[in-house]
């Protein structure tokens, strides 16, 4: 008999991929299908729900053409989080999903925290008031498309909406439902405090099941449009940032995945929720049985190397086009004949103001220190220890709530550059283990889905085969010995910085 293969489908804010695995987390076949952010207005983002599922769908076909359908013995599913799809009662999607970069509902954000005040949420939810969240899209579709909000019968997450596409059947997970800011953080249940506060009728809101459960079967229509087999089951899944904390095999607390990319994201899992004090992070639920996880956002970290390639590394560019290479290993290059600290030269990545570890939207990006004798290869390699010295706040923080770090892992783009993980894991302190797969979250969600058929008897024995290191990255000793001063001159020059942001 044919080894069983495990589905991971991704719906992302740029496109859905569907990833194959075998029992061991070998990456048998994957596929990728795009889809537009839509931007009525100046502010505003949107997706077509429908262009989720056409996605999916071709990216699915694409993929059991090379993979027998007979042999897929499950689905998971993961995705973006917070938006979200209103469904009428025939499941009619009423209007387009409002997704977490739309920044249009300001007015209902004011009034949550008028009206229920910013403690009251956190303490409920574990999330600070913010109108990324599902439960402020809602209040601006009952206040500003009143036409909808009243049609509505049930709202579907992205995930959840393919869930339903494919199975007939609708319902969320809690890692899901934990980035409404309408979930009870501490009970797994819906608030009914909240929504009654708000006005969101309880019975809108999906039923909550555990990311592990089987929602249903593939139909007889679904098999027909995607070539899954009839009958396969499909497991309910989770958010991206949990099943990318599971793919990575961060599931205790004390293990840290950080999920490299346009910014990064650092999942700290928990074993009880403590919603941070100060209201500065979020406390979500993992994809995984009682078990919780801090996330930590640090803007702009695989961006800021992005922006320096497209404006001013065009030369890298086309010495990369020359030698078959990518241009970020040619910045790469360059930057390791720089020696620690740039020779003065400090980079700050607020290219969209600074998340973890400052926290203030008003910061601009910058470099300090700039003279006659800097290169491009001086503020290359300062972009690369600036983004490090951000990670070291994180951690930082993760110990002032109470989190002692024994095991980090780290995924994503930024995975690639070795010089960029020897500054990191020496600006840390600590060991970074680079798993074989990098692309976690499809990983997660392919676990969700082997556990949730009983391939696999727990997370453990799951994670234990299908997810190994391919790498361990230490850190250099001369290399942390200098960046350990560097970095308190950079938290220092930062502090001075701050009030050039009021006038910028």
């Amino acid at each position: 008999m044919a080894s069983p293969v495990f589905l991971g489908i991704d719906v992302g804010t740029g496109g859905c991929k569907v990833v194959a695995f075998d029992p061991d987390g070998n990456p048998v076949a994957s596929a990728y299908r795009e889809y537009p952010v839509l931007h009525p207005r100046v502010g505003w983002a949107e997706q077509d729900p429908d262009r989720w599922w056409k996605a999916a769908v071709e990216a699915l076909k694409e993929i059991t053409k090379v993979v027998p359908p007979d042999s897929i013995a499950a689905v998971g599913l993961t995705s973006q989080r917070e938006a979200f799809a209103p469904l009428d009662r025939e499941g009619r999607v009423l209007h387009n999903a409002i997704i977490w970069l739309d920044s249009r509902a300001s007015r209902q954000e004011q009034w949550v925290r008028e009206r229920l005040g910013p403690r009251r949420v956190l303490e409920i939810t574990g999330l600070p008031v913010d109108q990324m969240f599902s439960a402020v899209k809602l209040l601006w579709l009952k206040e500003e498309r009143r036409d909808v909000f009243e049609r509505i019968d049930k709202i579907a997450f992205a995930k959840d909406y393919l869930a339903l596409r494919l199975t007939g059947e609708l319902c969320t997970d809690y890692s899901m439902a934990s980035r409404t800011m309408l979930l009870d953080v501490r009970r797994l249940v819906w608030s009914e405090e909240l929504c009654e506060e708000m006005g969101i009728p309880l019975d809108i809101l999906p039923p909550l099941r555990g990311s592990w459960e089987v929602v249903g079967e593939v139909t007889g229509g679904a098999a027909e449009a995607t070539g899954l087999r009839k009958g396969t089951p499909v497991v309910c899944g989770g958010g991206d940032r949990p099943c990318e904390a599971l793919g990575a095999g961060a599931l205790e607390e004390g293990d840290v995945n950080i999920g490299t990319g346009t910014g990064t994201c650092f999942e700290a899992p928990l074993s009880e929720p403590r919603p941070d004090p100060k209201m500065r992070i979020d406390t979500c639920v993992h994809v995984v049985p009682a078990r919780w996880e801090y996330e930590i956002v640090v803007n702009a970290t695989g961006e800021s190397l992005r922006w320096f390639r497209d404006q001013l590394g065009h030369r890298e560019v086309e010495e990369a086009k020359r030698r078959g290479a990518s241009p970020y290993d040619i910045l790469l290059e360059e930057a390791e004949g720089i020696p620690p600290g740039s020779d003065g030269l400090f980079y700050f990545p607020y290219l969209w103001g600074a998340k973890a570890p400052f926290f203030n939207a008003k910061a601009k990006a910058a470099f300090v220190g700039l003279t006659h004798a800097h290169t491009r290869a001086h503020m290359v390699r300062a972009i690369l220890e600036g983004v490090a010295y951000h990670y070291r706040g994180v951690f930082e923080l993760l110990e002032e709530l109470g989190v002692r770090v024994r095991r980090v892992t780290m995924t994503g783009g930024e995975v690639r550059g070795k010089l960029w993980n020897r500054i990191k894991a020496s600006t840390l302190g600590l060991k970074i283990l680079l798993p074989r797969v990098s692309d976690a979250a499809s990983l997660g969600a392919a676990i969700l889905a082997a556990v949730g058929s009983k391939h696999y008897a727990s997370f453990e024995r799951a994670v234990s085969s299908m997810v190994s290191v391919e790498q361990e990255v230490e850190p250099v000793p001369e290399l942390e010995a200098a960046y350990r001063g560097l970095y308190g001159r950079y938290v220092a020059l930062y502090r001075r910085l701050e009030a050039t942001f009021d006038l910028l």
